[in-house]
């Protein structure tokens, strides 16, 4: 496969600290066999440099700044609208060894809770699968399928399998609000996926209301702990690049509005 959404996983995994890190280690290895010490240090220096940054409280805190930029408020305190739309991505689907679905977020479960108060009588998924997977549903049928364990109607949920991206689930969805006459709606997704995703939803022309699903909160950590490398700071500034990367060309692509 060639298409965006391929090339865009592909150049952005390359992108990411992790492997900048072992291509740096790579490099250095080879130096060293080559004989090449200056060049072997000066890359073990930048790679040990990108460790230290990654977990560093400065990338924490560029990472909860944009994840605090559109916050959760009570759930009675969402206006009525005519829908609520989720963005699939938060349900395991049930792929070997797995015999049934699992859900890994709270985006089902803040759809439904907005759904019991009565926030609006529709509810959209949208996400099928990046790649193609045999014998398996998109994932937003999962979704669908979760919902209807826990107690909502068939008739009141909606979904569409065919996007792969944020800006496909904006376009989809515009396609089957259009076809009903609605626009109005709760967009659902993570807090830190949020400025992408309205961006992406206002851009064609849905009126979407932010309704964060889920967002991360700080317990109380001695401050020397911040600045032990870890895996986790590697992982945290790894989304952050995502997001980051994602929102640039979105708007280089017209894709996110102003």
């Amino acid at each position: 496969m060639t298409d965006w959404v391929t090339w865009s996983n592909v150049l952005g995994r390359l992108a990411y600290p992790s492997t900048v890190i072992l291509l740096l280690v790579l490099l250095a290895f080879i130096s060293l066999l080559l004989r090449r010490r200056k060049v072997a240090g000066s890359a073990l220096f930048v790679a040990l440099g990108l460790v230290f940054l990654c977990s560093s409280p400065i990338i924490s805190e560029l990472y909860s700044n944009h994840e605090r930029t559109y916050l959760p408020i009570p759930i009675d305190k969402y206006p009525t609208v005519e829908a609520i739309v989720i963005l699939a991505g938060d349900v395991g689907i049930p792929v070997a060894p797995r015999m049934e679905s699992q859900v890994h977020g709270n985006r089902s479960i803040h759809a439904l809770r907005l759904y019991r108060a009565g926030k609006a009588p529709l509810i959209i998924i949208s996400g099928g699968n990046v790649f193609s997977q045999d014998s398996l549903r998109p994932e937003a049928a999962y979704t669908a399928d979760l919902l209807e364990e826990w107690g909502i109607p068939p008739s009141a949920i909606i979904f569409e399998g065919n996007s792969r991206n944020t800006r496909e689930n904006a376009v989809e969805t515009a396609k089957l609000l259009n076809n009903r006459g609605l626009m109005r709606v709760l967009l659902v997704t993570t807090a830190f996926h949020m400025p992408r995703a309205i961006g992406a939803f206002r851009a064609v022309g849905i009126d979407a209301i932010p309704a964060p699903s889920s967002i991360s909160a700080k317990l109380h950590e001695p401050t020397v702990l911040h600045w032990i490398p870890s895996l986790d700071g590697l992982g945290t500034m790894q989304r952050l690049m995502h997001e980051k990367i994602g929102i640039f060309v979105y708007r280089m692509r017209g894709w996110v509005s102003s």
